[in-house]
């Protein structure tokens, strides 16, 4: 009598449940994540936030009076604002899928910059619907009946005036939401990396002399005078010279930016994200005072107390 092979085992049912568990572990799709700059991310996300301030002070100060005047106020802010938008976006696309992605925290802060181009896109808007309730003069159709042309037209702006006052109100609002959310995701960021000293970016390690420059600098006031044939000089908010090496080590590494506004003034120097980062992820290398020596145990000469 011949014996019937057995069946082929289902690895399913048969395997261990860490056979399983390595099984299904081998299936799963590798992420990669995706290696970015972070803190010149933390700038970007800083340099956005200032161009939805500028915006929102420009939209508070336009004058909502109906007619031509409004249309030319407000025409050219509804482009700036779509530019922001596309830059919010170009953020928001860089950040997803990188290694920062990793950082405990990381969601709510993705989730607020998301927020951005929403409340972005609603201020614009907002300035559309300005512009298609602001009432423009001109003539009714020939053949028509007569009308008083001023009294309509005072009527009309009169209706208007508070639904134009009201979308540019709407606007400014939206687009302080968005510079609150810019300088929201920036701050956060930093405060994830902090609080996660594994997820920290490489950072150039420097010398005492290079993080007490940094240090200088950090309290703000520092310029850079670089005329056309003169030699460059640094001072800080003090007045005192800057020497240029550790300057220009701090500036190659990008710890530092230089508005280059001109070759014949004041330069601005101000710390950069990655600047602060070394600031607070780096301590001096300061050489330890020795200790103070300990005075000399009393001897007991085992005589007796009288």
């Amino acid at each position: 009598m011949r014996r019937r092979p057995p069946e082929a085992a289902d690895p399913s049912s048969s395997a261990t449940p860490s056979k399983v568990a390595l099984i299904r572990n081998s299936l799963e799709p590798i992420i990669t994540l995706r290696h970015i700059d972070l803190p010149l991310q933390i700038d970007l996300l800083r340099e956005l936030g200032a161009g939805f301030t500028a915006l929102h002070t420009k939209v508070t100060a336009l004058d909502p009076e109906p007619g031509s005047d409004l249309l030319r106020q407000v025409g050219p802010q509804i482009p700036a604002i779509h530019d922001l938008v596309s830059r919010s976006l170009v953020r928001l696309s860089v950040l997803d899928g990188s290694q920062y992605t990793a950082v405990p925290g990381s969601r709510f802060s993705l989730d607020t910059l998301s927020g951005v181009t929403a409340s972005a896109s609603i201020a614009a808007s907002q300035l559309a619907r300005a512009v298609g309730d602001n009432p423009l003069d001109g003539a009714v159709f020939a053949g028509g009946p007569p009308v008083d042309a001023e009294s309509v037209r005072q009527a009309r702006h009169a209706e208007a005036a508070p639904v134009l006052a009201e979308s540019l109100a709407t606007a400014a609002q939206h687009l302080e939401l968005s510079a609150i959310c810019c300088q929201y995701t920036a701050s956060a960021i930093i405060r994830d990396l902090t609080e996660h000293p594994e997820h920290r970016p490489d950072l150039p390690e420097l010398s005492p002399a290079q993080y007490a420059v940094l240090e200088r600098i950090a309290r703000g006031g520092t310029r850079r005078y670089a005329p056309l044939k003169s030699p460059v000089r640094i001072t800080d908010n003090d007045g005192r010279t800057i020497h240029p090496k550790p300057f220009g080590m701090l500036e190659k590494e990008r710890l530092i930016r230089v508005a280059r506004t001109s070759r014949y003034v004041n330069q601005d120097v101000v710390v950069t994200a990655a600047g602060q980062l070394a600031l607070d992820f780096q301590k001096p290398h300061r050489s330890q005072a020795p200790s103070p020596a300990k005075p000399p145990a009393p001897r007991h000469t085992g005589g007796r107390k009288r």
